[in-house]
């Protein structure tokens, strides 16, 4: 008999979409209320929490144990998008042109989510504007930081109560 984990994956996946949902809810508060324009890589990483919460919300409402895994797996390796995302932003090479037409352009472009949802996935800003800091820290590194707590809660509630491969042979 397979142990239960200690927090059952539905409320991680619950925990996981309610940090999704704050992070994309204060994201669009600071562009409407404090004037923060996003850039490209801040509109990549609002399409990857709007993603973590979407597959968050349907593994809570499903049923069925097996698809919760797949979906929890999913959650993961977004959260790794979304940190690699943040890293690059606050990390990678500066252009001085900005950082107009790169690889998080075009994965939003190709979504069509910057015309259809213009307001939250249009970037109107180049990265040096947008990464400014709160608290002291760079909006890029809080990112970072969600996204780690969103991909180690998940993990550890998807993997702390299945039993290792030596247990099983046993």
């Amino acid at each position: 008999m397979t142990p239960r984990p200690a927090i059952p994956v539905r409320a991680g996946l619950f925990f996981c979409a309610a940090v999704a949902a704050g992070a994309l809810g204060f994201g669009m508060y600071a562009q409407l209320v404090w004037q923060m324009r996003p850039c490209p890589w801040c509109t990549l990483q609002r399409l990857i929490y709007a993603v973590i919460l979407l597959s968050s919300l349907g593994g809570v409402a499903m049923n069925w144990p097996s698809p919760r895994l797949w979906i929890s797996c999913t959650v993961i390796l977004m959260a790794a998008a979304g940190i690699a995302a943040a890293a690059w932003q606050s990390f990678g090479p500066v252009d001085p042109g900005g950082c107009a037409l790169t690889l998080a352009d075009r994965i939003v472009q190709a979504t069509g989510l910057d015309v259809r949802l213009p307001k939250m996935f249009s970037a109107t800003a180049n990265c040096d504007e947008a990464n400014v800091p709160l608290l002291g820290i760079p909006f890029a590194i809080w990112s970072l930081l969600t996204y780690a707590i969103i991909g180690a809660v998940m993990a550890f509630v998807t993997w702390s109560g299945r039993p290792s491969r030596v247990a099983e042979e046993r």
